[in-house]
């Protein structure tokens, strides 16, 4: 029952678009090619007539190529050349990057001996060597 009425709508679409042809834009009377193309279902469809045969094998298995402009891999390849030349050369070191550049130990009291613990424990457990960090251990508890 759905299909009658779906048949019966664009029956009634195609009719009325081809009434107020005239109205239309030009840019939406393309839509009304489809419509009268659809019209009659039960009818063969020539594949030299339709959009398939225009298909190429190999856009289904490469996909649809992009075109683009023959300059754009240089300008990619300059547009970075500058920002590494800018970054690695250039540019001055500030107070950030010395604040990076320092150990996370050194941020944070008390983390290295806490990890050294933990990894004490862990080889403890599972039978491998301690004796390196047992050393550096020593070492921060002689420092404090």
């Amino acid at each position: 029952m759905s299909v009658l009425r779906l048949t019966s709508l664009r029956k009634a679409t195609f009719y009325f678009i081809k009434q107020h042809r005239k109205n239309i834009p030009i840019s939406c009377r393309a839509l009304s090619k489809t419509v009268s193309e659809t019209e009659d279902e039960d009818k063969p469809i020539k594949f030299t007539e339709s959009p398939a045969s225009k298909w190429k094998a190999a856009t289904s298995r490469s996909g649809i190529k992009d075109d683009r402009l023959w300059y754009e891999p240089y300008v990619v390849l300059a547009s970075v050349a500058v920002f590494m030349v800018y970054f690695c050369i250039l540019r001055e070191e500030n107070d950030i990057d010395n604040e990076l550049s320092r150990s996370l130990y050194n941020r944070i009291e008390g983390l290295e001996e806490h990890q050294l613990i933990q990894s004490l424990h862990y080889n403890e457990q599972h039978g491998l060597p301690t004796q390196d960090i047992l050393k550096r251990l020593e070492e921060i508890r002689e420092g404090n």
